[in-house]
């Protein structure tokens, strides 16, 4: 079950909660409140920030990775010392990471795009480029 999945059904509990105590909500303002208890501003930005990290957690690999994880975007730039460290979003936080788990979403190393985005994919450098490696990432998914 995805994590969009997962919160779903949180707010759908939510909903029966509050009509069991007779403080009917429609399921969209359960969805609201499930975000922004999470700290975003709208459903909708919640589940396409969550949605991107699952895009960007690669499927089927065993292999460890080690990331360094940030509170803050902040703090993550200011460890992105080399310019090989791949700086990503992980919802409210962020990871750096090396080429090798560029690669296990899918992307090469010498994909124009890739080159075209830079290693900062919370700010990218082009984001038409960076719309494609995403449906990359994705059609590679659909095919396994």
């Amino acid at each position: 079950m995805s994590r969009i999945d997962s919160l779903k059904i949180k707010a759908k509990l939510l909903q029966k909660s509050k009509q069991k105590h007779g403080k009917p909500i429609q399921l969209k303002e359960a969805y609201n409140i499930i975000a922004k208890s999470a700290g975003y501003t709208s459903w909708r930005e919640m589940k396409e920030t969550v949605g991107q990290y699952d895009l960007f957690r690669p499927s089927g690999v065993s292999l460890p990775y080690w990331n360094n994880w940030y509170s803050t975007y902040e703090e993550a730039k200011m460890y992105q010392r080399k310019k090989s460290d791949y700086l990503l979003p992980h919802e409210q936080q962020f990871f750096l990471c090396g080429i090798d788990y560029i690669e296990a979403l899918g992307i090469d190393r010498d994909d124009p795009d890739l080159k075209l985005v830079g290693t900062d994919w919370f700010v990218p450098k082009d984001t038409e480029a960076f719309a494609r490696i995403k449906s990359k990432i994705t059609n590679k998914r659909a095919v396994e």
